[in-house]
Formats: C-alpha cells, sequence, structure tokens
C-alpha cells in the first residue's frame, strides 16, 4: 500500500476543491472517497476565501478555469493570505508550460485531466505534506494543533 492510501493518524486531512463542474467533479468525488480526506468544494475562489477563512486547509486543487477567474488569481489571492495552502492547478491542457508557469507563480503541482487516481493521491499526498512539515518546522508546538484542527 502506497503512503498516500493509507489511513492518516491525524483524522481527516481537509482538501479545498474550487471551480470544478461536471466530469471532472465526479472523477476527483469519486478519487476522494476514503476517510482519510475530506473534501470541501466552491465554484469560485470568493466562496472558496470565507471556507479558507473557517477552517485550516493545507490543500487547495484548482481548476484552470475557475468560473469567476483564473487560477493565476487564485495563486495571488491565496499567496496573500497569512496560511496560504499549497495550490495544485488542474486542467485538461496541462503542459510543460503550464507547469512551469504554476511553479513560478508560488503553485505547488499541476494535475492533467482526465485524472489519473493514483497521481492525484499522490501529489495531493505530498502537497499535505510539504505544507504540514513547513508549519512544523515553524512552531515547533504547532504539531498538536495541526492534529486537533485536521480532526475536527
Amino acid at each position: 500500500m502506497r503512503a498516500w492510501e493509507e489511513a492518516s493518524t491525524e483524522g481527516a486531512i481537509p482538501i479545498l476543491l474550487i471551480g470544478f463542474l461536471g466530469a471532472p467533479r465526479r472523477s476527483l468525488r469519486d478519487i476522494f472517497t476514503s476517510p482519510q480526506w475530506e473534501i470541501r468544494e466552491a465554484p469560485t475562489y470568493r466562496q472558496a476565501a470565507g471556507m479558507l477563512d473557517d477552517r485550516q486547509i493545507g490543500v487547495t486543487i484548482c481548476d484552470a478555469e475557475t468560473g469567476s477567474g483564473n487560477w493565476q488569481g487564485v495563486i495571488a489571492a491565496l499567496q496573500r493570505r497569512t496560511d496560504p495552502p499549497n495550490v495544485i492547478v488542474s486542467s485538461r491542457l496541462a503542459d510543460e508550460r503550464l507547469w512551469a508557469e504554476v511553479l513560478n507563480l508560488g503553485g505547488y503541482d499541476v494535475l492533467v485531466q482526465p485524472f489519473d487516481r493514483d497521481e492525484v493521491l499522490r501529489v495531493t499526498h505530498m502537497a499535505w505534506m510539504a505544507w504540514r512539515r513547513k508549519h512544523l518546522d515553524s512552531a515547533p508546538g504547532l504539531e498538536g494543533d495541526l492534529r486537533m484542527r485536521a480532526a475536527t
């Protein structure tokens, strides 16, 4: 069993999906069925902002076309936050140019649509671990708080 398929010892890992509709949305819901993941969804960044204020979320997966803007705007808005999540951008037209642009603007990675289950889980798990590690390194006493937040 791969690490990203194992049950979390810290409770459900919150993931925020922004801008997904139709088949991509259904695919992501089918992929994140394990109790390890707690999926929240927002059709636009504006609606997602309230969810980010409401709960500590370490990973956001954003459709390249988010409905009320674009992925560049989502990354820029999230980077202005005190505690930004890692942003994964998804597109059916993903290529090396998009990947380079996402990384240069502060995003974490790119997922190609249609989704490959193992790739989505691997990239999301790695984004979560990177976010968590950053927070544990910057605040050693935060580990218990992250566990509590992941469990609530």
